[in-house]
């Protein structure tokens, strides 16, 4: 494709620009963004009379111009592990740019309750231990009238379904989560706020974390402040992007 839209140029380009490279991602994100002006060396484009040969000043230029599509091209994949349902109520709110698989209680019947308890319950915590365990012995009072080892699989998924209407948000759930980068930019942004809700907050930390590591340049505009719990509160440099 570079040989056809640039020639040696390109191809030369190409050659030199992966080698340095910090990930596939961040050099597909290049080659789509100058793709558009055939910006891969000079003599390409006669409109085009200076190029920035180095791949941060490159994607920081692109960052404060605020062109975001080209951050649309490469993903990353997160498996989110025991992680409330009041998180993915909230994580499945992001729906541009991104896949979503996640555990099914209409399929899967727990075989036990586990709550995260945030930090504003933590002087409440023998409460909240017996709420859950309230919960969960009705929970298994109910399930142990049904004699599942009769049941057909069809039936047994629609009990299964009606029982998790008593389960509470707070269960467990794992979410298997993909998203372009300029949604992540996004949601970092949003979820890592002092305003997010606890659970978010720390796992997107987290996910800041992450892709600041292993995508330096596409995320080289962010910066953080520490709360007061101890997580970071991310906020990029180019909001528009």
């Amino acid at each position: 494709m570079l040989a056809h839209v640039g020639e040696d140029v390109a191809v030369n380009w190409f050659t030199k620009t992966q080698k340095t490279s910090n990930s596939d991602g961040e050099l597909l994100t290049e080659i789509a963004g100058r793709i558009c002006y055939k910006s891969f060396g000079l003599g390409l484009n006669p409109n085009v009379t200076k190029i920035r040969q180095n791949s941060k000043d490159y994607i920081e230029n692109t960052l404060s111009k605020g062109d975001g599509s080209i951050f649309e091209h490469a993903t990353c994949t997160f498996a989110f592990l025991n992680v409330s349902r009041v998180f993915t109520h909230e994580l499945v709110r992001h729906r541009p740019g991104v896949a979503i698989s996640q555990e099914s209680l209409r399929y899967v019947r727990p075989t036990k309750l586990r709550l995260w308890l945030p930090p504003e319950l933590s002087t409440k915590k023998k409460e909240f231990k017996s709420m859950v365990e309230n919960i969960e012995e009705g929970y298994r009072d109910l399930e142990r009238s049904y004699d599942w080892d009769a049941m057909n699989f069809g039936v047994k998924k629609r009990v299964t379904s009606a029982l998790r209407r008593l389960l509470p948000d707070g269960i467990a759930t794992s979410i298997v989560w993909t998203a372009n980068h300029r949604t992540i930019r996004h949601v970092i942004t949003m979820r890592t706020s002092e305003a997010a809700e606890a659970e978010i907050r720390y796992v997107f930390d987290n996910v800041a974390r992450i892709v600041k590591r292993k995508f330096p340049l596409i995320y080289q505009d962010f910066e953080y402040t520490t709360l007061d719990d101890q997580t970071r509160s991310w906020r990029p440099k180019y909001v528009k992007v």
